[in-house]
């Protein structure tokens, strides 16, 4: 493998094959070595009073069956990958907050009112931020189901540790889950970090890798899969010149 032109990416599937398509496109080797894996856990979905769906993760538009009364809702995405992953899913009536959970939450509650009904966040049982929360605190009832679970890849350490010591290149880092698994696998290690280049889709998903001594951590401009390949692409651009 030439020097500087692997691609780790830890995102869990089937997002990483897309992702390795993007990767590939910028000429780099991309190494599918997802963090964690899914789990589609059993949920019951209680619509009673509910007068739109909220939804973090492409994952949890994936874990659910589309029923005729889902259809019948407006479901707010957090980003554009999500959306995406709700049509797909089936879902008819999806608006993009093109953003985090913050945004999303914003958007919520400037479109609809307490006085139409409850809202209902489709959750993995971990999130980055506390969405249900921060529209309980506008005044919404706000609940949550967690449709899916996300568990430690057990493969993971052994790979990554592998790929760290003997080559050099990029990481990307999807989710600050993603983050935390991969801080947690380099830490009590000896590893050539500094040899590496971390892209993360948001500020929180590099936090916990930022005192690890990798060679540069950069975030993308917004977090969606658009934006980090430009930052991907810009790192790429900038080593090539070194």
């Amino acid at each position: 493998m030439d020097d500087m032109k692997a691609c780790v990416i830890t995102r869990t599937e089937p997002g990483a094959h897309a992702t390795a398509e993007a990767v590939r496109g910028l000429g780099l080797t991309p190494l599918i070595m997802p963090a964690a894996r899914v789990e589609i856990t059993p949920a019951t979905l209680d619509l009673t009073g509910v007068q739109a769906l909220l939804m973090t993760s492409a994952a949890a538009a994936r874990a659910i069956q589309v029923t005729k009364t889902l259809k019948a809702l407006p479901l707010y995405a957090v980003g554009d990958a999500t959306a995406e992953a709700a049509v797909a899913a089936g879902f008819e009536n999806v608006i993009s907050a093109g953003g985090d959970g913050a945004t999303l939450a914003v958007l919520a509650a400037d479109r609809m009112s307490p006085r139409n009904g409850a809202l209902l966040h489709l959750r993995g049982r971990e999130v980055a931020g506390d969405v249900t929360g921060m529209l309980r605190a506008c005044g919404f009832e706000a609940r949550h189901v967690e449709v899916y679970a996300t568990h430690d890849n057990p493969d993971f350490k052994t790979s990554i540790s592998e790929q760290l010591t003997d080559q050099s290149g990029f990481i990307l880092i999807h989710s600050p889950a993603g983050g935390r698994r991969l801080a947690a696998a380099v830490s009590d290690s000896v590893m050539n970090l500094g040899a590496w280049h971390v892209v993360g889709l948001s500020s929180a998903c590099i936090k916990p890798l930022e005192e690890l001594g990798f060679k540069s951590i950069n975030v993308a401009d917004s977090p969606d899969e658009e934006a980090l390949m430009a930052t991907l692409r810009d790192e790429v651009e900038k080593q090539s010149l070194e």
